[in-house]
């Protein structure tokens, strides 16, 4: 009879590779298959036409419009107090049978606010699912939490297809965004408990591929299917396909039942789910699982006015989070400002939306390589490489390939060293983070980077404003990430804080360290 805690028996269960382990793992990420599906529709569905339009030929005014102002959003929403063309009149739209809400709810001349504010929707349901789905994991379990919530999300989704208006669009979008955010994170849980460590950085990393992998099936069914309704509809069927590993394969984290619900014998099924997941025939019955949190049980009952307090006393532990916050703040405009921008910013939608998926694919390659090689402080590195090409993009469009031109190249590679930031930084944060603090500090984190994501639509309308001035914005504020992460201290290989306290010790460590090293 063996005496183990719940996290040395799942570390003990670290797989061989088998293609059966891969399939079972890759049908459990298949959630994140349709985020980006029904997260980024928008940017088809309610595509601007100003482009794509031509003057009937009996309209004079239209015709002498154009020749003097060339075919431009100005031609079509008047210049200097002219009338406004009217649609079937002066001109009409050539869309190829495509449909865009921006025509059928007039989402144009003035009005493309509400079209980014359709799109900021879905982050506002993010944002206050954040403030509540910690709370309802820790109580009601992880698995019950997301099998919930994804049906849920499942029916909002085809709610989605079918709008009245745009502002039954908002409201539906911004509950769906809240309810899908509560299932993928109570996901992202599940796979971080279930995970041995050995193979757990690689796993979380391997499960960010479901979010590449949704933009090239998002970019390819937009161009298949004119009607934007299938794109939507689409998306949920992928989420009705995941229902069996939900439902059918993942097990309840075992952890959270030894931890919370004190119920042993639950914690060994889970754990024996768990090993034929893992291909392994490890039988627990004789086993004696034992919290490895009951040693630290003061750690965690540390109250919020406690917390609050340690920022105030320790000044390095608040310097840090708000070095963090601001990074997190960072990544999420710069990383939804481009994804939401890339209509404007390149020549074709469906091409940019290939590449940036592209992109998203290389960055999780690049970040394998980085959490098991490179120092943490390296990632100022990749935010001083995404200024640079953001500083490059600044190049006149004209310039470049047929299919893409040297400025939006230089935006996808700044994306593509903005995303490996922002991904390494789930890791980075909560090697820095106190235990008595770690669960406030991320949520924190998160907290800033969806208000990040909020402002991310808007950088279209930044865009259409005034590209230069828009990307030395967006140089500068990665610049400025980037020399602020340079005060950030290094963690890679390195025990994680327990105390607040800890945090000041290893500071003035450093501080000796350094003397000494300038002394010799």
């Amino acid at each position: 009879m063996a005496i183990l805690t719940v996290q040395d028996a799942v570390d003990g269960l670290a797989p061989a590779v088998s293609w059966r382990v891969v399939l079972k793992f890759l049908w459990i990420i298949s959630l994140r298959l349709s985020g980006p599906i029904l997260a980024l529709f928008p940017n088809f569905a309610g595509f601007l036409p100003y482009r794509q339009w031509k003057c009937l030929e009996n309209s004079t005014t239209c015709l002498t419009r154009v020749n003097i102002s060339g075919i431009s959003r100005e031609s079509f929403c008047g210049v200097k107090g002219e009338e406004m063309l009217v649609v079937g009149h002066d001109m009409v739209w050539e869309l190829d049978g495509r449909k865009t809400y921006a025509v059928d709810w007039d989402l144009l001349c003035g009005r493309e606010y509400l079209g980014t504010f359709i799109s900021s929707s879905y982050f506002v349901g993010a944002l206050a699912a954040l403030l509540i789905c910690s709370s309802l994991y820790d109580k009601y379990g992880r698995l019950k939490i997301s099998q919930i919530t994804q049906i849920i999300s499942i029916v909002l989704g085809l709610m989605m297809a079918f709008p009245f208006n745009l502002w039954y669009m908002m409201i539906v979008r911004c509950l769906y965004g809240g309810f899908y955010f509560i299932a993928n994170t109570g996901y992202h849980v599940l796979i971080i408990e279930m995970m041995p460590k050995p193979v757990k950085a690689k796993g979380m990393t391997i499960s960010q591929t479901g979010w590449a992998g949704g933009q090239f099936i998002l970019a390819l069914i937009a161009y298949l299917f004119k009607d934007w309704k299938f794109i939507v509809i689409f998306g949920t069927v992928l989420l009705c396909l995941n229902l069996y590993a939900i439902f059918c394969i993942v097990p309840e984290s075992p952890l959270y039942l030894l931890s919370n619900k004190r119920n042993e014998f639950a914690a060994k099924e889970s754990l024996k789910k768990l090993a034929m997941f893992f291909g392994s025939d490890r039988n627990f019955d004789d086993d004696d699982l034992v919290d490895a949190a009951d040693k630290d049980r003061e750690l965690k009952e540390q109250s919020l006015l406690d917390a609050l307090r340690d920022f105030v006393k320790y000044p390095v532990l608040s310097k840090h989070v708000a070095i963090l916050l601001f990074v997190w703040l960072k990544c999420g405009w710069l990383y939804y400002g481009f994804t939401f921008s890339w209509g404007t910013l390149g020549r074709n939608l469906y091409i940019s939306y290939l590449l940036n998926g592209c992109g998203e694919a290389l960055s999780i390659f690049v970040l394998l390589i980085y959490l098991e090689k490179l120092p943490r402080r390296s990632l100022a590195f990749s935010d001083m490489v995404a200024a640079a090409m953001l500083f490059i993009a600044i190049t006149p469009d004209s310039i470049g390939f047929k299919a893409i031109s040297v400025s939006q190249l230089a935006c996808l590679i700044g994306a593509l060293a903005n995303g490996l930031v922002f991904g390494a930084h789930f890791l980075w944060t909560q090697e820095l983070s106190p235990t008595t603090h770690r669960g406030r500090i991320l949520s924190l984190a998160n907290s800033s980077s969806r208000i990040g994501s909020l402002l991310g639509p808007q950088a279209s309308l930044m865009f259409a404003w005034n590209k230069t001035a828009t990307l030395c914005i967006f140089a500068s504020v990665a610049f400025v990430s980037g020399v602020l992460m340079l005060l950030l201290p290094e963690t890679r290989g390195r025990a994680m804080p327990s105390l607040a306290s800890d945090v000041i010790s290893r500071a003035e460590q450093r501080k000796l360290i350094e003397q000494k090293s300038i002394q010799n």
